[in-house]
C-alpha cells in the first residue's frame, strides 16, 4: 500500500471516529430515555401496547433522520448490544407472545393482574427467562422476586444457536451460579443484578440486567469483568441476604408449624396423663393396691392399675390410641414409647398428687397463721413404729384437721419425738411461734410434765397448750368406774369369756344361731361382740348383744352341759352356767344404759370439727343424765327388771345381804361414807345393798372422774384454767345486762396469757353480743364470716380463732391408723415411707380438689421427661 493510500485510509477512519464521537452522546441519551420510559410504563401503565407503538414510530423517525448523517452500523455499549429485538428473534427463530395474551382489562385490580401473570409464568417452560419482564409487563415486586429465587436462574440445557459461528456454552453455568441464559433473546444475563439492583446510579448499566450479552467471542472476559464489578458484588450480597431472610422465614413457618405440632402432642399427652391421674386417685382413695404379682403381657392379672387402664381404653378413645401406639412401637422393635404405665410412672404420679395436696394444706395453714399439732404412734404390719402427724387450724371460719404424713421412728422417747416434731415442722414450713396447741393421748412419753413431748414443746413456746384427748379421757372415766366394785370386774371378765366360748368354735356358734332363730323367728341374728381393751365406750354394742342373747346363751350352755355322751367343753359350759347369777344380770342391767349414754358422747367427741364448747356441752349432758339416773326410783326399776329376768332363767335372787350373814361392827371411817366401799356396813335389804354399794358407787365414781378430767376440778392445771376461760366469751347472757364476774375474770386471764388489750376485748364482746344473738360457737363462726368480723372485732376474732385451733381429740390420728392398716397390709408390707405417706394423704384428705394442671407440672418437674407435657 502506497503512502497516499495509507494517508487516505487514516484520514477516513479519523473522520469516521470524529463523526461517531459527535453522534454517540445523542444515541446514548435516546437509548437511556427509551429505557427509562419503558421502566416507568412497566411500573404503572396498563396500556403498554399503545405506548410501545408510539415509541416505535418515534424511533423510526429518529432513525430516518440519523441515517442521512451516520453509517448504518452503530456501535453499542460495550460493543455487543443489539437494540433491534425483531432482528434477534428472527436470528434465533423464537417468537414472542403477543401482548394481547397477557394484558388484562383496566377493570381488574393490581392483585388480580399479579395473580394472572404469576399463573402465566408458572405454565411456561422457563418461568425465569429475563425477557419475560418486558413481555409480560412484570413489576419487580416481592412475589416475582421470591418466585425467581425459588426457581433459580434460567439455565436451560438446550442446543444454543450460533451467532457469527459461536454460541453460548453450558459449562459457563457451573463456575458462575449467577449466570443465566434467555432462550427467547439468545442472550446471557446476571440473575442477581437483574433482580436486586434498583439503585439510581446503576440504572444506566443495563447490559447484564435487561439488554443482555450476545457476543460469545468475548464472553469469558465479560464474565470475569462483571464478576469483579462493584454493581455485581452489591447485587450478590443482596441476593444472599434475601436468601437468608427467605430461609429464616421458612424456618419461622416451620417453627410455627412445629410449635403447633408439639402443642397438639402436648395436649394429647396431658389428656392421657389426666386420665391416669384419675385412675391413681381412685385406687388411692379406695385403699387398693396398684401393682400385680405378674405384669407381663401374658399375665391374666397385671394389677389394678394396668387392668383399669385396659378397661377404660374400651370406652375412651384417648387411652385406646395410646395403648395402640405402644403396641405398634413394641411390634416394630423401635425406640420404646413412653407408656406412663410403668411402676416408676405410677410412683411419680402418686408423689405428684401427694405433693400437690400437701402444698394446698400448707397454703391454708399459712393463711390461718396459727395451728395445733396432733400426734400419736402405732406399729404397722412390718413391726415398724409409725408416728402420724396431723395439723389442726382455723381457716375461713371453719375448723380443719388435716393429715400431713407418717414418719418412722426407732424409739418413742420424749427426746426422739421432739426431734421428729421439729423435723416435720421444718419439712412442712411451719413455724414454732405459730403453734397454739398440742393434742396427744395420756402416755407418759407424750404428757409427762418434765420429760414428755408436751413439756419439751412448751419449753420452746409456752403458748402451745397441751390438751389430753377428750375421747381418751372418757375412756379412762369408764375404766375407773368399772373398777369401782369387784362385781363389775368379774362381770366384764365373764362377758369376754362367753364371747370366746360361743364364737371361738364353729359348732358353738352354729348352735347359738339356731337357739336365737327359735327365740326370735324372722328377726335378724345378732352376733356377740368382743370387748375392746382401749375403747370402753364401744362396749355398749357388746352389752346390748349380750342382753338380747342371754337366754340363747343359757340354752346353749345347758345343752352342752347335759350332752350325752359328754362334750369336751362340758366342764367350761357348766362353769360359765354357774357363774351367770343374779349379780351378773344386775351388773348387765346397770352398765348397759350407762354405756349407751357414754357411747353417744364418745361418738360426739370423735367428730372432725369438734370444738371445746361443744365438747363441754356433751360432757354436761352426760353429767346431767348420770345425775338423773342416780335415784332410788331408777335403781328400783333396774333391780325389778334384773329380778324378773333371773326368775325367768331359773336363777335364784339373793335374800341375804352378801357378807352380812354375821353382823360385824362398822369401822369408823365408813360410818359417814355413802359413795366409797360399804364393806361392813349394815343394810336393811339386799336391794339397799346393791343400790348403795354397787349402783351409786358406780355412778359417783364416774361423775367425779368426768369433772376431774374434763373440767379440771381439783387439779390446778393452768392449761385447764385457760381453756375453760374461753367458754364464757361465747355465752350470750354473760355480756348482755349486768356484768358477769366470772366472764370478766375469764377475759383477764386470757388477755394476760396471750398479751391482748383487756378493755378492747371487753368492748368488742359487749358490742358483738348486743348486736347479734348466738347460741353456740358454730353460730358465732357463721356470724363473723357473714359480717367480716375480723374487721370489726379483731381481738374477739383472734380469741375465737385460738379457741377453735386448740385440739379437742386425736381421733383424726386414730383414723389415719385405720387407713394405715388398710393400705399397708400383709401383701403390701414393703411399701416405702414416702409412698405410704402419699397414699395415706390421698386416702384421708378426699375433699381436697385436684388441680390437674398443677399436678402435671409437678410431675413434669420431678425428673427429665421424654414426653412433652
Amino acid at each position: 500500500m502506497t503512502t497516499v493510500s495509507l494517508i487516505r485510509s487514516h484520514t477516513f477512519w479519523s473522520i469516521y471516529l470524529l463523526i461517531s464521537a459527535s453522534i454517540m452522546p445523542r444515541k446514548e441519551r435516546l437509548r437511556k430515555e427509551k429505557e427509562r420510559d419503558l421502566q416507568q410504563a412497566a411500573q404503572g401503565s396498563s396500556s403498554l401496547l399503545s405506548w410501545m407503538k408510539a415509541k416505535e414510530n418515534e424511533d423510526e423517525s429518529q432513525s430516518q433522520q440519523g441515517s442521512s448523517s451516520m453509517p448504518s452500523t452503530s456501535i453499542a455499549e460495550e460493543g455487543d448490544i443489539e437494540t433491534d429485538e425483531a432482528a434477534t428473534n428472527a436470528a434465533t427463530g423464537s417468537v414472542r407472545p403477543t401482548d394481547t395474551d397477557v394484558v388484562l382489562s383496566e377493570d381488574h385490580n393490581e392483585e388480580e393482574q399479579i395473580d394472572h401473570i404469576m399463573s402465566k409464568l408458572a405454565a411456561l417452560q422457563y418461568p425465569t427467562d429475563p425477557t419475560h419482564i418486558h413481555t409480560f409487563k412484570i413489576k419487580r415486586n416481592d412475589r416475582y422476586v421470591s418466585m425467581c429465587c425459588n426457581v433459580g436462574p434460567c439455565q436451560p440445557d438446550i442446543p444454543y444457536p450460533k451467532t457469527e459461528g459461536r454460541s453460548f456454552q453450558k459449562q459457563w453455568f457451573s463456575a458462575n451460579v449467577w449466570l443465566e441464559y434467555s432462550p427467547t433473546a439468545n442472550s446471557m444475563h446476571c440473575f442477581s443484578c437483574r433482580l436486586f439492583l434498583s439503585d439510581e446510579k446503576y440504572k444506566s448499566r443495563t447490559a447484564w440486567t435487561t439488554d443482555g450479552i450476545r457476543k460469545w467471542s468475548t464472553t469469558l472476559e465479560k464474565i470475569k469483568q462483571h464478576s469483579s464489578a462493584e454493581m455485581h458484588m452489591t447485587s450478590m450480597v443482596r441476593w444472599i441476604n434475601f436468601q437468608k431472610k427467605a430461609l429464616q422465614s421458612a424456618f419461622d413457618v416451620s417453627d410455627i408449624k412445629g410449635v403447633e405440632v408439639r402443642e397438639r402432642e402436648r395436649q394429647t399427652n396431658k389428656e392421657i396423663l389426666t386420665r391416669l391421674i384419675d385412675l391413681t386417685v381412685y385406687l388411692a382413695r379406695q385403699g387398693q393396691a396398684f401393682r400385680g404379682h405378674d405384669e407381663s403381657e401374658s399375665s391374666d392379672n397385671r394389677g389394678n392399675f394396668r387392668e383399669l387402664v385396659n378397661v377404660f381404653s374400651r370406652y375412651d378413645s384417648v387411652l385406646k390410641m395410646h395403648l395402640e401406639k405402644i403396641a405398634t412401637v413394641k411390634a416394630t422393635k423401635t425406640r420404646p414409647q413412653v407408656s406412663l404405665l410403668s411402676n416408676r410412672s405410677q410412683n411419680d404420679i402418686i408423689a405428684a398428687l401427694g405433693t400437690y395436696i400437701r402444698k394446698e394444706i400448707q397454703r391454708e395453714i399459712k393463711e390461718a397463721e396459727m395451728y395445733s399439732i396432733l400426734l400419736d404412734e402405732t406399729s404397722d404390719v412390718s413391726h415398724k413404729e409409725q408416728v402420724s402427724f396431723v395439723v389442726r387450724y382455723f381457716h375461713h371460719m371453719q375448723i380443719k384437721e388435716r393429715f400431713i404424713e407418717v414418719c418412722n421412728v426407732d424409739t418413742t422417747t420424749g427426746q426422739e419425738l421432739e426431734n421428729t416434731v421439729f423435723l416435720l415442722l421444718q419439712k412442712n414450713g411451719l413455724e414454732m411461734k405459730n403453734m397454739y396447741g398440742q393434742g396427744y393421748d395420756g402416755a407418759a412419753n407424750m404428757s409427762g410434765m418434765y420429760k414428755g413431748l408436751q413439756a419439751r414443746i412448751r419449753a420452746h413456746n409456752e403458748k402451745a397448750l397441751y390438751v389430753h384427748c377428750k375421747a381418751h379421757c372418757l375412756n379412762l372415766v369408764l375404766v375407773e368406774a368399772s373398777k369401782s366394785s369387784k362385781h363389775f370386774v368379774t362381770f366384764f371378765n365373764l362377758v369376754e369369756k362367753l364371747y370366746a366360748f360361743c364364737s371361738g368354735s364353729p359348732k358353738h356358734h352354729a348352735a347359738l344361731v339356731k337357739f336365737q332363730e327359735s327365740l326370735f323367728p324372722g328377726q335378724r341374728v345378732m352376733e356377740l361382740q368382743q370387748l375392746s381393751d382401749t375403747r370402753w365406750a364401744c362396749r355398749e354394742k357388746a352389752l346390748k348383744a349380750l342382753q338380747r342373747n342371754l337366754k340363747a346363751i343359757l340354752m346353749l350352755l345347758d345343752d352342752i352341759s347335759d350332752s350325752d355322751p359328754p362334750n369336751l367343753a362340758q366342764g367350761d359350759a357348766q362353769m360359765y352356767r354357774n357363774a351367770i347369777n343374779f349379780m351378773f344380770i344386775l351388773c348387765m342391767e346397770i352398765t348397759t344404759p350407762v354405756f349407751e349414754v357414754t357411747a353417744l358422747a364418745s361418738d360426739s367427741l370423735q367428730e372432725e370439727e369438734l370444738d371445746h364448747s361443744t365438747a363441754y356441752k356433751v360432757i354436761d349432758g352426760v353429767l346431767h343424765t348420770l345425775q338423773t339416773m342416780r335415784s332410788e326410783e331408777k335403781f328400783g326399776e333396774i333391780f325389778r327388771c334384773a329380778s324378773e329376768k333371773a326368775e325367768s332363767f331359773n336363777i335364784p335372787v339373793p335374800t341375804v345381804v352378801p357378807g352380812q350373814e354375821r353382823k360385824r361392827k362398822v369401822p369408823v371411817r365408813f360410818q359417814h361414807s355413802t359413795t366409797v366401799s360399804q364393806v361392813g356396813a349394815q343394810f336393811e335389804s339386799v336391794e339397799a345393798y346393791f343400790r348403795s354399794g354397787v349402783y351409786f358407787t358406780f355412778l359417783d365414781i364416774m361423775t367425779g372422774e368426768l369433772n376431774r378430767r374434763f373440767k379440771g376440778d381439783n387439779t390446778g392445771s393452768p392449761t385447764a384454767r385457760i381453756i375453760q376461760s374461753f367458754q364464757p366469751l361465747t355465752v350470750h347472757a354473760n355480756w348482755v345486762g349486768p356484768p358477769n364476774p366470772e366472764a370478766i375474770e375469764a377475759v383477764h386471764i386470757l388477755c394476760e396469757f396471750y398479751g391482748e388489750d383487756e378493755d378492747q376485748l371487753k368492748t368488742e364482746l359487749k358490742v358483738f353480743h348486743s348486736s347479734f344473738s348466738s347460741k353456740d360457737l358454730r353460730e358465732i363462726f357463721l356470724i363473723l364470716r357473714e359480717n367480716n368480723g375480723q374487721l370489726i372485732f379483731p381481738a374477739f376474732v383472734k380469741m375465737i380463732q385460738i379457741y377453735a385451733t386448740l385440739p379437742v381429740t386425736t381421733t383424726t390420728v386414730e383414723r389415719s391408723f385405720s387407713k394405715l392398716k388398710i393400705i399397708k397390709n400383709k401383701l403390701r408390707s414393703l411399701c416405702g415411707e414416702e409412698r405410704l405417706s402419699d397414699l395415706l394423704l390421698l386416702a384421708i384428705e378426699k375433699d381436697v380438689e385436684i388441680n390437674y394442671n398443677e399436678v402435671i407440672n409437678i410431675y413434669k418437674d420431678m425428673a427429665p421427661r421424654r414426653m412433652l407435657l
